[in-house]
């Protein structure tokens, strides 16, 4: 009975080492070179396609990829944001290759779409992140009761369909035959809000959708040699500073400067590991493995208190601005 009691112990310290290794390594040790697989071989730039990138979180990732020697094609439905966007890029890059695509992703047909995705052809695309999401309605976090059809089918093109139908165009593109060694990479980026937040139905549900996309997609892709060299990951962001995000901010929420670097300097640890889902920034990561082991009511208490507080912001900046 005492060997066994002491085999236990001795698994159990075992165990917590390695998930406290593996938590350091997997957040704290980065590649000198990151996402170098997904980089084609010559002259020519390799690109990134990042969808919602004028601003925020996309434009976060899409200036540490530029750093990182990627070209990247910056989609949004603001001109003028995604041409300042461009020229930020290039300014602090000097000879970095960006180009543009104006497109709405609540609106998009798939004519649009199909348009787009003949148009990135002649381009060695790579890498496809299908960063654009949020709550296209007036005042965010809003009963349920409260969302029009139209407001419900908003929130779900914008976070869901949009992002569908543009990985399946682009799927033939990524998986062309590369050269030896070199793979391509779909990032699809979900939300905390996946594990159900109040006054965020709709869009907690679209954001569970990206999670199931995402790990369906992966399995779907490695089951045959010639997809076998496309990854596809989920990224799930908790509280990131950002145009959208400005009210309540989580105290010692990152940037989303600082969290697009985080998540282009560890996703090879992530991919490595062959996570379906990934929660780059620690903080972030930690509280999330911390969720599960609350109690409903904890969750229930701490949600409400967190998520009520974004909502009595944004209520009150709306009465401000009347």
């Amino acid at each position: 009975m005492a060997s066994l009691l002491a085999l236990l112990i001795g698994g159990t310290l075992l165990y917590a080492l390695y998930t406290i290794a593996d938590f350091l390594t997997l957040h704290f040790y980065h590649p000198s070179r990151p996402l170098a697989a997904y980089k084609r071989k010559g002259t020519e730039p390799t690109y990134a396609l990042i969808t919602g990138s004028s601003a925020g979180i996309g434009l976060g990732l899409a200036q540490e990829l530029v750093a990182q020697g990627f070209g990247v094609i910056l989609l949004g439905h603001l001109p003028d944001e995604l041409n300042e966007a461009k020229s930020t890029l290039e300014r602090r890059t000097p000879g970095a290759a960006v180009r543009t695509v104006t497109m709405n992703a609540i609106t998009a047909t798939p004519e649009d779409l199909d348009t787009l995705a003949l148009s990135l052809r002649p381009l060695r695309l790579s890498i496809l992140i299908n960063n654009v999401g949020g709550c296209p309605y007036h005042l965010p976090m809003r009963e349920l009761s409260t969302m029009s059809c139209a407001d419900i089918d908003r929130t779900i093109n914008m976070n869901a369909r949009f992002m569908s139908r543009l990985t399946a165009l682009l799927l033939p593109q990524l998986t062309l035959p590369p050269s030896p060694g070199e793979r391509s990479l779909i990032v699809n980026l979900s939300s905390s809000s996946h594990i159900g937040l109040p006054w965020l139905t709709i869009y907690s549900a679209t954001k569970a959708y990206n999670l199931a996309f995402s790990a369906a997609l992966s399995r779907e892709l490695i089951t045959h040699p010639a997809t076998r060299h496309v990854d596809c990951i989920a990224i799930t962001p908790g509280d990131v500073q950002s145009q959208s995000n400005t009210q309540a901010a989580v105290t010692n929420s990152p940037t989303w400067e600082s969290y697009g670097r985080c998540v282009v300097r560890t996703l090879d640890n992530a991919v490595m590991r062959g996570l379906k889902v990934f929660v780059p920034y620690w903080f972030h990561d930690l509280s999330m493995r911390v969720v599960p082991w609350l109690s409903e009511s904890v969750r229930q208490s701490t949600f409400t208190k967190v998520i009520g507080a974004k909502k009595a912001a944004w209520e009150a900046e709306a009465t401000k601005t009347k």
